[in-house]
Parts: structure tokens; C-alpha cells; sequence
């Protein structure tokens, strides 16, 4: 792993657990609307997580391609779109921000220590409870935006996102399942 690399996989770390801390004292506060720090924070994150998806397309890191295109196309809709959507409140959005917050703070320590049994193990069991919360709340933001917006080309967009999570997260479930149990009793194929 070179050294730029090393660098954005820890800023991403430690950023994805800033975004983590700073949405549970959001919540804990008794304030509901997420600053912009944090949105910002969230942002410069997610890019770094994004750019992973154009290094898998070049073939400069292992990963599965559609997964990740899916997966960070439907985050930046999220951010863009849904997000500061009237229709969505600030619960669902902290929802979704901690869901992908968790996902990454417990996926990072692995990229960074791939060697490490345990971290592997953690980073495919986080989803098991983070893919659900974050895959339902997109859906249903996405939901609540279809179901007002007039914007023809979001409308397509929005529907295959509720699809997809809906649909899609079911079919992936299982995988996810197997790839814990693969990675608990120490086969080294888990991706």
C-alpha cells in the first residue's frame, strides 16, 4: 500500500468516526438538525470512499464493481438529494449517517491491517446490522422524495434506489452472512 493510500485510508478512518461521534452527540443533544460541519465531514469522506470505486475499475484494487459503483452512486444521491429534501427528516438523516459512519469506521482498520483475523471478521459482520439500517432509511428517503418530486430524471433514479435496497439488500444478505461465517472460521476467500 503506498503512502497516499495509507494517508486517505486513515483520514477516511478517522473522519468516518468523527461524522460517528459527532451524529450520536447530535442525537444525544436534543438537536436535530445536522451541522454543516458534519455534512462536510460526511462529504469528504464519502469522496475518498468513491475514489475506491474508480481504483477497482482500474484494476488497482480488488473489490467487487458493481457493488461499490451501487453503493457510493446511492450514497451521493443521498447527500444531494434526499438529504436536504424537506420531505426527509433530520431522525432519517441521522439514521443514514450513522449507518454509513458505522460501516466504514469497522471496514478502514481492516484495509489498514489486512493481516489481522479479527479485523476482517469485524469489518464483515458490522454490515450485518449497518446495511440493513442504512439500506432501509436510503430506500425510504428515496420513497419520501419520489413521491413529491416533479423532476422527471429523478423519478427513475430515485425508484431504482427503493428497488434496489429493498430488493437488491435481500439478495445480498445472505452473501454477507457467508462471508462472516467464511471469515470466522479462517478461509481467506471473504471479500
Amino acid at each position: 500500500m503506498g503512502a497516499i493510500t495509507t494517508t486517505l485510508n486513515w483520514t477516511a478512518l478517522i473522519g468516518w468516526t468523527v461524522v460517528a461521534v459527532m451524529t450520536v452527540f447530535l442525537h444525544l443533544s436534543g438537536d436535530d438538525t445536522p451541522s454543516g460541519e458534519l455534512m462536510k465531514i460526511t462529504l469528504f469522506c464519502e469522496l475518498i470512499c468513491a475514489s475506491e470505486t474508480l481504483k477497482i475499475a482500474a484494476g488497482l484494487l480488488r473489490g467487487d464493481l458493481a457493488l461499490s459503483f451501487t453503493v457510493h452512486y446511492t450514497r451521493l444521491l443521498m447527500y444531494f438529494v434526499t438529504m436536504p429534501h424537506s420531505e426527509v427528516s433530520t431522525t432519517v438523516v441521522k439514521m443514514i449517517l450513522l449507518a454509513w459512519s458505522l460501516t466504514e469506521m469497522f471496514r478502514y482498520p481492516m484495509v489498514l491491517f489486512p493481516e489481522v483475523p479479527l479485523l476482517r471478521t469485524i469489518r464483515y459482520a458490522t454490515p450485518l446490522i449497518t446495511f440493513p439500517l442504512g439500506a432501509g432509511t436510503e430506500a425510504y428517503a428515496a420513497y419520501k422524495v419520489l413521491m413529491v418530486t416533479e423532476n422527471m430524471l429523478l423519478k427513475p433514479v430515485l425508484g431504482l434506489v427503493v428497488l434496489i435496497n429493498v430488493g437488491g439488500g435481500t439478495l445480498w444478505y445472505p452473501g454477507m452472512i457467508h462471508k462472516v461465517i467464511r471469515s470466522v472460521s479462517g478461509k481467506k476467500k471473504a471479500k
